[in-house]
């Protein structure tokens, strides 16, 4: 015989319940602790949202109600652009006008009369052995003689 009866009958050993018992979660206390969190979290925000609406009312009552800032709606302030992009046609302007210019005729030059044909035309006269104008000198600037 061993010494321990309990084994013998084949009774569960009460040294392993009590282990057993000790590693069981108590299910009510955490819904418990949970809710009250949950409830203390939600009167600290009221709490806070009341601090917060009372001293605006102060600094509104002080000072007067503020003004729109004269910058709000303009495209840029500062460095920064502020239009949105479906309002935006700065691009779609500057690729026109780029387009005019490689398609279109114009003056380059007025005094001097140099002038810019289209670049189809150009290539079209370069590719049939047309020689281009040699450049230009600079104009002279006026400066010492």
């Amino acid at each position: 015989m061993s010494g321990n009866p309990t084994k013998e009958r084949g009774l569960p050993d009460p040294a392993s319940s009590a282990h057993q018992n000790e590693d069981q979660i108590d299910f009510t206390k955490v819904i418990v602790v949970g809710v009250v969190s949950l409830i203390l979290f939600a009167l600290c925000t009221l709490w806070a949202v009341r601090i917060l609406d009372g001293e605006t009312g102060r600094l509104r009552d002080e000072r007067g109600e503020r003004r729109r800032p004269s910058e709000v709606g303009r495209d840029e302030i500062g460095i920064v652009d502020q239009v949105p992009f479906e309002m935006d046609h700065r691009l779609d302007r500057r690729r026109q006008e780029h387009a005019d210019a490689l398609n279109g005729y114009g003056w380059v030059n007025r005094k001097r009369g140099v002038v810019h044909i289209p670049i189809d035309k150009a290539m079209e006269q370069v590719a049939a052995g047309a020689v281009p104008p040699p450049p230009l000198p600079p104009e002279p600037t006026g400066g010492a003689k």
